[in-house]
């Protein structure tokens, strides 16, 4: 995410401080009149630009249907003047159906054409949208509390994240806590609080939607309605949000929601001091083509319902686990496809490839049946249904902790049977949720499956939280069963990169287990 906006209005400000310095008071106050008489008639002259763009577009408007109606004018002359011939023919008896010798075959033939092109009737299909671009953009904005005074400290106006490609456009999102300065050209000043800055094309279509997600359900809930604007370079600003507005001119609900700052602070869409923003951008091109299409309808693809109904359904299936007591039906042709764990365990000699029936252990049901409808669907599952059915809770903390611990189970599971888009799922989930009572499992879990990234984000969550974590009895025994995890955390706390701290920590680890060995097997 960077960070922009405006410290100085004008880059002539410290020529212009420099010239005020020596003007009397009286000066000054003429000086400041005859300002405000211009920034007055420039406002005003806005206003009267406005109205004449409007009268603009009336004219375009017209000559659009002064030129529909020259088409028309043309065909109808054409068309008569073909008539006015045909019936010159007739009065002369070289056409007509009376002719004598019998009707002209030419003309009969143009006769016919024109009958038939005026009676006929036909059906098409049209496709609007065929080559539309679509894309969403998840915008986290941690330490929220901390942003309006980190932008007062560091001179800046806003907030702005990384640039974001959506077919032939480049979007970057802003965001003022004031609701202040957001956007400034040529000497007029937009305000607002959350906007979508594009770089695009001329003429391409935009259409824009932005979300809140709501913690206390994970849902995200619409700001305002859906919007969409024809890009133009002629049009100022090139940004768009339910509540920008001209500098000075009236806006009632300024803000998310309407919200201040500190009212979104205090409000039920921050949570862990985390404002989870989305924007959805679809992005139609100018000389996107509008495509003729038959009426056929394609249903949409049904594989993963398919497959989901044949494992929850057991059509033939020839592999049964145990989890808890509970059997579960499997197929071991998919087992074998999507697990290379699985198709040794059922086709190499083991036990199992005679019997096919595997006990698991190591797993919950809940856990179990959602690591297999992964590999039969490919689906990432929702987080919410890796808690068991019946399980409730008394604070959200809780039901984030819960949420943690089904997640981590998850994760050793997939790491078991090498299920690897699904790890990284679960490692990029634990990231996201980490939290100070849990880093020590997750750390420890990190570092024995070495997910290097889900190890670092564990670091750099203690470093931020060292008061908290290292009073934690799970954080004592974490370094006495795992002294180089110990080493690691302190080397990094201490500055030193990730990597190198992840290196001598496993030196020391070696140096230990041969330690070991020597006073084992030593005289």
């Amino acid at each position: 995410m960077r960070i922009w906006g405006h410290c100085i209005e004008d880059v002539e400000a410290p020529r212009s401080a420099a010239m005020s310095a020596t003007m009397t008071a009286e000066e000054l106050q003429a000086q400041i009149e005859a300002t405000r008489r211009d920034a007055d008639a420039e406002e005003a002259r806005f206003v009267q630009l406005e109205a004449e763009s409007a009268q603009a577009q009336a004219r375009q408007r017209l000559r659009r249907e002064l030129e529909q109606q020259a088409e028309r004018l043309d065909a109808a002359r054409e068309i008569n003047d073909d008539e006015r011939s045909y019936r010159l023919q007739v009065d002369e008896d070289m056409a007509g159906d009376y002719c004598p010798g019998g009707p002209s075959p030419a003309i009969v033939q143009t006769r016919a054409k024109r009958s038939y092109l005026s009676q006929a009737r036909g059906e098409e299909s049209m496709s609007f949208g065929s080559e539309v671009a679509r894309g969403e953009y998840v915008w986290k904005l941690r330490q929220f509390s901390w942003m309006r005074s980190a932008l007062r400290q560091d001179c800046e106006a806003y907030a702005e994240s990384d640039d974001f490609q959506v077919g032939s456009c480049r979007f970057t999102f802003r965001y003022n806590p004031t609701g202040g300065l957001v956007f400034s050209k040529d000497g007029r000043r937009y305000d607002g609080s959350l906007v979508i800055k594009m770089c695009g094309e001329i003429g391409d279509l935009i259409r824009y939607r932005i979300y809140v997600r709501k913690p206390s359900c994970g849902d995200f809930v619409q700001w305002s309605a859906m919007a969409e604007v024809i890009h133009s370079p002629y049009l100022i600003p090139p940004i768009y949000g339910p509540d920008v507005h001209l500098h000075g001119s009236p806006h009632s609900g300024v803000g998310i929601f309407g919200l201040t700052f500190e009212e979104l602070l205090q409000s039920e869409w921050v949570e862990d001091d985390t404002l989870t923003l989305k924007f959805v951008l679809e992005v139609r091109p100018y000389d996107s083509c509008t495509k003729h299409t038959d009426a056929v309808k394609v249903p949409e693809p049904t594989m993963t319902l398919d497959n989901r109904a044949l494992l929850e359904e057991a059509v033939g299936s020839d592999v049964q686990f145990t989890v808890q007591g509970e059997v579960i039906q499997a197929h071991s042709q998919v087992l074998c496809a999507r697990s290379e764990v699985f198709r040794k365990q059922l086709t190499g000699g083991m036990q199992e490839s005679v019997s096919k029936n595997i006990t698991i252990e190591d797993s919950d049901v809940a856990t179990f049946k959602a690591f297999l409808q992964f590999l039969y669907t490919d689906n990432l599952p929702d987080v919410q249904e890796l808690i068991p059915a019946g399980t409730s809770s008394q604070s959200d903390d809780g039901s984030s902790s819960r949420q943690l611990s089904q997640l981590q189970a998850l994760l050793a599971v997939s790491n078991k049977y090498q299920a690897t888009r699904l790890q990284l799922w679960c490692e990029a989930k634990l990231c996201e949720e980490l939290n100070t009572s849990q880093v020590c499992s997750i750390l420890c879990q990190a570092h024995l499956f070495q997910a290097k990234q889900l190890e670092r984000a564990c670091l750099s969550h203690i470093k931020g939280h060292m008061a908290e974590v290292l009073k934690l009895p799970a954080y004592t025994e974490l370094v006495a069963k795992w002294p180089e995890i110990g080493v690691e955390v302190s080397l990094f706390l201490a500055g030193m990169p990730q990597a190198e701290a992840s290196e001598v920590a496993q030196a020391s680890k070696v140096r230990r287990l041969e330690a070991g060995k020597e006073r084992t097997f030593g005289p």
